[in-house]
């Protein structure tokens, strides 16, 4: 895109900016635009290069950064547009800062949000490893119980990520997270004893798998969310937080 239509576009942003104040009339708007296309004149002037270099000085970024605004003349018109005009919610990003964003994505770990295509992903290897000092309980309530050791550990690690002393803001205790009623209907005294708590959590776990034919996700769906929910959406619920919850423990399940 060349340097003119360029400037005709910041004309026109400058333009939609100065005619939205209160009393501008036909003629003030003439005025400012003969004002700004001067002003346009001035700092672009006919050479690209120059006059970016002097626009850059001028905004007090340096010729360092000319750069930016090559980068912007060779920008499509559309593009620009949707940058410029009044009442957009896009900000130009160069070049250089998406490569840089790209980059800091790719080297980020899965945390907030879990597509369904990690299940399994080698991010979540030895995620568990937390897990061993709690062995002897695990194998306990897993035989007791009959849940697979894998899926307490893994709801451990979701839960409270192997802390026996942890509390949620909604008041949830120890390491799988026991809401004082729950822990009360199941009998518990002190929910941050690991051997009291592990045992309840996976005496719940074995009540939703129970309620829900054997199905992990939809236990998981109603350990984190209620079974109430999970029977009335006849499914995970709805709720981008339960969905999460379900994906990150499946990933430490079958990793």
């Amino acid at each position: 895109m060349d340097i003119q239509s360029l400037r005709s576009l910041m004309e026109i942003q400058a333009l939609q900016t100065l005619g939205s104040t209160d009393g501008s009339s036909t003629n003030a708007l003439t005025d400012n635009q003969s004002i700004f296309s001067d002003m346009m004149n001035e700092l672009l002037g006919d050479a690209s290069t120059a006059s970016n270099a002097k626009l850059s000085s001028l905004l007090g970024l340096g010729t360092a950064n000319a750069d930016i605004f090559n980068q912007l003349a060779n920008t499509s018109e559309g593009t620009l547009e949707s940058l410029l005009y009044k009442g957009s919610n896009a900000v130009y990003i160069p070049e250089s800062v998406k490569q840089a964003l790209t980059s800091s994505y790719e080297h980020t770990k899965l945390d907030s949000y879990v597509s369904d295509n990690v299940i399994g992903s080698t991010a979540y290897a030895n995620s568990l490893a937390g897990a061993d000092q709690y062995a002897a309980i695990i194998e306990k309530a897993s035989a007791t119980y009959g849940v697979p050791e894998k899926l307490i550990a893994a709801v451990i690690k979701q839960e409270s990520n192997f802390n026996p002393s942890v509390v949620s803001h909604a008041g949830a205790q120890g390491l799988m997270q026991l809401m004082p009623q729950t822990a009360q209907y199941l009998g518990v005294t002190n929910a941050f004893d690991p051997e009291q708590n592990i045992m309840a959590g996976a005496k719940y776990l074995r009540q939703m798998l129970d309620k829900f034919n054997n199905d992990p996700t939809l236990a998981l769906a109603a350990y984190n969310a209620g079974a109430s929910r999970v029977t009335k959406y006849g499914g995970i619920p709805p709720f981008k937080e339960t969905q999460n919850y379900v994906k990150k423990v499946m990933n430490y399940f079958t990793v």
